[in-house]
C-alpha cells in the first residue's frame, strides 16, 4: 500500500516553483500531491473507481504521446488518475534502487517521457504503473468537503 500526501506546497497556485503541481513519488511508500490534484483524483475515482481487479494504468505506456495514446484507442489526453499511476510506477524504482532512487531519478525526471537514455525511468514509470484505486475509509474529511462543495 502506497501513502498518498497532500501539500498546498504542491497546488497549482503555489508559491514554491519546483513544487508547483508536481506529484512527487518520494519512496516506495509516500507520494504527495496539490491538494487540488488529490480532489481531481477523487471526482475521477467517485465517477469510475479503479480497485485491484480493475487498476488504472498509463494508455499506451506514455502520458504525453497522443499518437501511442491513440493507437490504444484511448484519448490523447491523460487522467489525474493515469498520472497517478505513472507515480506508482516510480515507487518500484524506488523499492530496486533503495537510497540512489532520489538522486538518480531525481536528476533525470524534468526531462519526463521521451526517446533517449534519460526518459528511461519516466518511460518505465509510464510503462508499469498501475493505480488500484482509493482504499475505504482513507480519505480525510477535509479532501472529502472540498470536493462536495
Amino acid at each position: 500500500m502506497i501513502d498518498v500526501f497532500a501539500s498546498r506546497r504542491h497546488n497549482m497556485d503555489s508559491f514554491w516553483p519546483l513544487m508547483r503541481g508536481a506529484c512527487v513519488t518520494w519512496s516506495d511508500e509516500v507520494i504527495v500531491v496539490g491538494w487540488d490534484f488529490a480532489a481531481i483524483i477523487l471526482r475521477e475515482q467517485q465517477r469510475n473507481p479503479a480497485s485491484r481487479e480493475s487498476p488504472i494504468e498509463v494508455a499506451g505506456g506514455r502520458l504525453s504521446d497522443a499518437a501511442r495514446r491513440l493507437a490504444v484507442h484511448a484519448h490523447s489526453y491523460f487522467t489525474a488518475s493515469e498520472v497517478l499511476a505513472h507515480e506508482v510506477g516510480h515507487t518500484a524504482q524506488a523499492i530496486r534502487l533503495g537510497a540512489f532512487y532520489l538522486p538518480v531519478v531525481g536528476s533525470v525526471t524534468r526531462f519526463r517521457e521521451g526517446p533517449h537514455w534519460w526518459n528511461h525511468f519516466e518511460n518505465q514509470a509510464s510503462e508499469q504503473g498501475q493505480f488500484g484505486g482509493i482504499v475505504e475509509g482513507s480519505v480525510c474529511a477535509e479532501l472529502r468537503a472540498m470536493v462536495q462543495e
